[in-house]
Parts: C-alpha cells; sequence; structure tokens
C-alpha cells in the first residue's frame, strides 16, 4: 500500500507543480480578457471551441484513448500504437479543412467569417496536443508532461498580453493565443519523445488496430457524454437565452475550473496508478482510501468557493461579467461530481469495461439535454447549472455500480450526506445573504468527516518528515 501511495503522489507532485502552477497563472487572466472582450465575443469563442471539443473525439475514433492504455501494456510495441493514433488523427484534421473549405465556399455559417483559419488552427494542434499528453502518459512520462504544462502557460501569458494588450486583436487575437499555446508543447512533446523515430507505416488488417478500436470506440460515447455535461447548457442558453446570456455562463465556469485543475492533475496521475494495481492484493481498499481522501480535499475547497463566490467574481469578472457569480455554486458541486466520475473511470479502463463507461455517459448526456430545455426554459440561465448537478450525478452513480466488486468505500454515507450538504450552501449562497449559515453548513461537513481529515493531514505530514 506504501508503494503504491508513495508513485501516485510523486505524480501528483511532478503534474501539481507544473499545472497548477500553470492554471493559476491562466486564472489571473480572467480579468483581462473579461476586460476586453464582450459577453457575445466570449460567447461565440465557447461555442466555437466547445464544437472543437465535441468534434474531436468522433473524427479521431478516439484513438488517444486507445495509445495511453495500449502504450501501458509491454506486449505491445510502442511504435506500431503510437502509428495507428497518428493517422486517425491526420484524417480527422483532413476531414476538418474540407468541412471549413466548403462552409467558405457556400457562405455557410455567416459567424465563421474571418475566423475559419483560427479554428482550422486551433483544430490541428488540440488534436495533436491530446493526442501527445495521452501517449506520454502510457509511457509514463511524467516530467515531459508537466514541463510541457508549464511551457502552455507561459506562452498563454505572453501571447494573450501582446495580441489583447499590445496589438488589440480582440477574439481574433485570443484565438491565436489559445492556438500557440497548444502548438509550442506539441513541439516540445515532439522532440522530446523523438516522435520521428515512432512513426511507422501500419498495414490495412493490423490485428492490434482492431482491438484498438474496439476498446476506444464505444470511448466515443464517454466523450460526448463529458461533452454534452459540460457544453450542451451553454448552447441551450445561447438558443433560448441569447448569446450574451452564453457568455456570462460560459465565464461563471472559471471559479469552478480551480476544482476542476485539481481533478485534472489528480487524474492523469491516478490513470497511471489505477492501471498498474488493477487486480493487485488489496487494490478495492486502495481505491477506496484514495477516492474517500480525494473526495474530502475537494469537497472542502468546494465549499470555501462557494462562500467566496461574490468576492472573487469582484476580482475576476469585469463589467456586465460580474452578475455570471451566481451560477458559480452548483457548477463548483458539478465540478466535484464529475471528479468522483473521474476517479472511477480509470478503474474501468483498467477493466477494459469501456462499454459501461460509455452507458454511464449516454445515460447523463440524455439527462442533461433534457433537463436543460426543460429547466432554462422554466427559470433561465440557473436551469443550466442545476442540470449539469443532476446529470453529473448519474454519470458517476451508473459508473460506481460498474467496479462494486472492484471498489470498497467505508462509511460510504458520508460521501452522500457531503454532496447533500453543498447543495444546500449553494442553496443559501445564491437565495440569500445568510453567511453565517453557510459557515454552520461547512463546520458541519467538517464533522461528518473529521476521521478522515485526520488520517489525510497525517499521512501528509509523515510524508513531508
Amino acid at each position: 500500500m506504501m508503494q503504491r501511495s508513495k508513485y501516485l503522489f510523486k505524480n501528483i507532485g511532478i503534474l501539481a507543480i507544473s499545472n497548477f502552477s500553470s492554471k493559476v497563472l491562466v486564472f489571473l487572466l480572467v480579468p483581462l480578457y473579461t476586460s476586453v472582450l464582450s459577453t457575445s465575443e466570449y460567447g461565440m469563442y465557447d461555442l466555437i471551441t466547445s464544437t472543437v471539443t465535441l468534434l474531436y473525439p468522433i473524427l479521431t475514433a478516439n484513438i488517444v484513448d486507445a495509445v495511453m492504455r495500449f502504450s501501458m501494456e509491454k506486449i505491445y510495441k510502442n511504435e506500431e500504437t503510437a502509428s495507428i493514433g497518428i493517422k486517425y488523427i491526420v484524417v480527422s484534421i483532413v476531414v476538418v479543412g474540407v468541412g471549413l473549405l466548403i462552409s467558405y465556399r457556400l457562405n455557410a455559417i455567416s459567424n465563421l467569417d474571418g475566423l475559419r483559419p483560427y479554428v482550422f488552427l486551433y483544430y490541428i494542434f488540440y488534436v495533436f496536443n491530446q493526442y501527445f499528453i495521452q501517449l506520454a502518459k502510457g509511457l509514463e512520462r511524467v516530467k515531459d508532461m508537466g514541463i510541457a504544462g508549464v511551457i502552455s502557460t507561459i506562452v498563454m501569458l505572453a501571447a494573450n498580453i501582446v495580441f489583447l494588450l499590445i496589438l488589440k486583436k480582440g477574439l481574433a487575437g485570443f484565438f491565436a493565443a489559445n492556438i500557440l499555446a497548444q502548438a509550442i508543447p506539441v513541439l516540445y512533446y515532439f522532440i522530446r519523445l523523438r516522435f520521428w523515430n515512432m512513426v511507422k507505416r501500419v498495414g490495412k488488417h493490423n490485428p492490434l488496430e482492431k482491438e484498438m478500436l474496439l476498446y476506444c470506440i464505444p470511448l466515443i460515447c464517454t466523450v460526448l457524454g463529458w461533452w454534452a455535461n459540460s457544453t450542451a447548457d451553454k448552447y441551450t442558453v445561447a438558443f433560448i437565452c441569447g448569446v450574451a446570456a452564453n457568455g456570462l455562463l460560459s465565464v461563471s465556469y472559471k471559479i469552478p475550473s480551480i476544482i476542476s485543475t485539481l481533478q485534472g492533475i489528480f487524474t492523469q496521475a491516478w490513470q497511471i496508478s489505477a492501471i498498474k494495481e488493477y487486480g493487485g492484493e488489496n487494490a478495492a481498499s486502495f481505491y477506496g482510501k484514495t477516492f474517500s481522501y480525494l473526495n474530502v480535499i475537494m469537497s472542502c475547497a468546494c465549499a470555501v468557493l462557494i462562500i467566496l463566490s461574490k468576492p472573487l467574481a469582484h476580482i475576476l469578472y469585469a463589467k456586465d461579467f460580474y452578475a455570471a457569480w451566481q451560477y458559480v455554486p452548483f457548477l463548483l458541486i458539478s465540478s466535484v461530481l464529475n471528479c468522483a466520475s473521474g476517479f472511477v473511470g480509470p478503474i474501468l479502463a483498467a477493466k477494459k469495461d469501456s462499454k459501461s463507461m460509455a452507458l454511464s455517459a449516454i445515460y447523463g448526456a440524455c439527462a442533461n439535454i433534457v433537463l436543460n430545455i426543460l429547466l432554462v426554459y422554466l427559470i433561465g440561465v440557473q436551469g443550466a447549472t442545476i442540470a449539469t448537478v443532476i446529470s453529473s450525478y448519474l454519470i458517476y452513480y451508473f459508473r460506481i455500480r460498474a467496479v462494486r466488486n472492484e471498489f470498497y468505500v467505508k462509511e460510504y454515507w458520508k460521501v452522500l450526506i457531503t454532496w447533500g450538504t453543498l447543495c444546500m450552501q449553494a442553496l443559501f449562497e445564491i437565495y440569500t445573504q445568510a453567511w453565517y449559515a453557510e459557515i454552520i453548513i461547512i463546520v458541519v461537513l467538517i464533522i461528518i468527516n473529521k476521521k478522515i481529515i485526520v488520517e489525510s493531514l497525517a499521512k501528509f505530514k509523515k510524508r513531508t518528515e
């Protein structure tokens, strides 16, 4: 158990030093682009990038997940796994290029006028960046992942200052900054992994390619489910309430991104550990204890951020964007639930149970779409955040059922009570001024999880001595 934890914490530490510091710098850019861009411009940028994340797993057959999973198994050659993956990446780029060219010739999608070259470049470097991240993860090149994260942030910071403040390029400049933040890390990965030595021609009837596709194609539903859970609300809000309202909803995700960042750091390290430890002695106990520690950390962070929603909005959201604070609390809770689902995902990946991951995503996506349409129509933008919480929980619920034989959490009822307590706090934050009631709720949350908090602090102290 100690060796397992040591390996996991080592990888978390490397990724935390790079990614968390990186994300903090990017987080600090929020006041910059909310002061430079209008709510409509930011809403348009968000819709375009959300569409890219929707198309990417479909057009690539979500091959990057298979690249990561099969690269970790020594029975397969890394060169063959990497080459199969790159083939699907290149094909998807060609398809997007042709699609954008046709839309230009037919003068379709007028909102893309002048932006098509940026959209195409963003897609190219986005998919290559995702590919290299998963390849590096499969090869257990964690340090390279950390360095690439720092490079991305430095480029993002510098490019935003140049394009938005100095050159005053507006939306086009914002796109250019994000494209460079993806492109430079891609170059770094290409050199560090000596990628030119890994690419070779793959036969048409390669048995490994068939095996990889059988694993990753069902996962397209998983990726689309996550996409629907995080972005379908934006399309619904844009259609029912307008693009400007979507700009507010989109920027409200920036505070919950703190929890998403913590989750992302953990999940990248956890994917490696979950797969390595699957089927080992006391694996179920190891998974359960790790989950308990993670959930307490995320829930406490969520409770603090909920009560700080307004102060943070004053600092981060300029002009008309300030009204976005009211959508933050439930999105924070959704991030906690997504973290729980993200924890279970690598265990299913270790089982190669892509079917359960796909089904959970389908159920969550369907619930999200239906609830978004209904609740946004009835109560406006806040309905989208509530729909996101419910669908996030459904995804988690169906995933946890699928790993019930490989996963054991002692006093599981505390997990559910903790999440219910956070929902109560969110309601107080949004609809009352009773900050003292929120303090009481936070104290109750700490009391409920006192035992696991003490254990977590003891483990952390032991590791730092």
